[in-house]
């Protein structure tokens, strides 16, 4: 007997995955937004599939959606959208696209938080641990910061990516795409106290998933997103208490203070694997203030007494 065919939306994500190379990042949303269409055609509209929706559904589906997410999940619930309607279009499903004259929703682009460089110092002054899992947490958190890391690169890392020799690392970012990035001295000497440590953990394992993983938790398994966020909240509560610090800030704080300690921002976006120069440009208002410093600082009229 044959085996039924499998559902249009499943057969776009294999899509993804297979031609396309999306990262499971990727995957993961996508299929989360042709969910919550689905949901909503089966309040609304029960016995119609996602691939039949027509503009009328689609409007008010957006409609719906502006009621109770934001408009950034709008905008890329929107692109999941579209991107599955040209797919149905080049596969011959469909000759249309209910997303036509569907524009985006207007969304201001927030500033993004930031640490002080003050409490980043205090974080990464901490006593070292004279644990293996101390030495590897002084040493993920100096790694974040020295390179401005998303975390699920950090825990990606494997052993071949350390270059530490030569002083830089080899990351992969959104999209697959690969960089390397260079690392201070006091990085390289905390990720060598931990790799000279990861054996003690690395032995607790059953995982050979996990042998070249660089970054590993107390069962020797690779380390998780969500623990280094534990391991993050642990250290501010030792220094900063009632501060919520998450990851994403210290990759903020990271490209805030190279731009304000003098780097271009295009190399700044080189070493965050921004593709666009326009994503990386909104950390250069976070500077604004320093910069009116150096103004009233270096020009002869801003400095001299007023008339």
């Amino acid at each position: 007997m044959d085996e039924p065919a499998r559902d249009l939306p499943t057969q776009y994500l294999e899509h993804l995955r297979v031609v396309r190379n999306a990262s499971p990042h990727t995957l993961r949303a996508v299929e989360g937004d042709l969910r919550d269409l689905a949901r909503f055609l089966g309040e609304r509209a029960p016995t119609v599939p996602v691939e039949r929706v027509d503009p009328l559904l689609a409007r008010a589906y957006v409609a719906c959606l502006a009621g109770r997410v934001g408009a950034r999940t709008v905008a890329r619930r929107l692109s999941t959208l579209r991107g599955f309607y040209r797919w149905l279009n080049r596969e011959d499903i469909r000759d249309d696209s209910p997303m036509i004259a569907i524009p985006n929703p207007r969304q201001g682009r927030p500033l993004p938080e930031t640490v002080p460089v003050d409490l980043m110092i205090r974080l990464l002054s901490g006593p070292p641990g004279e644990t293996a899992a101390g030495s590897r947490d002084r040493a993920l958190l100096e790694v974040l910061y020295a390179a401005g890391l998303r975390v699920s690169e950090l825990v990606g890392l494997d052993l071949p990516d350390l270059e530490l020799r030569e002083g830089w690392l080899r990351v992969e970012g959104k999209g697959r795409k690969v960089r390397q990035v260079p690392i201070h001295d006091r990085a390289i000497a905390a990720l060598g106290r931990w790799l000279d440590r990861r054996g003690e953990l690395l032995a607790k394992g059953k995982d050979r998933g996990a042998l070249d993983a660089v970054f590993l938790n107390q069962r020797g398994g690779r380390l998780s997103a969500r623990s280094v966020r534990r391991i993050l909240d642990r250290e501010v509560l030792r220094c900063a208490a009632g501060l919520h610090i998450h990851p994403h800030m210290i990759r903020h704080a990271f490209a805030t203070h190279i731009l304000e300690g003098g780097v271009d921002v295009r190399h700044v976006q080189e070493l965050l694997g921004h593709a666009s120069i326009s994503t990386t440009q909104i950390y250069t208002h976070l500077s604004i203030d320093r910069l009116i410093r150096v103004y009233d600082d270096a020009h002869p009229r801003a400095s001299a007494p007023g008339e």
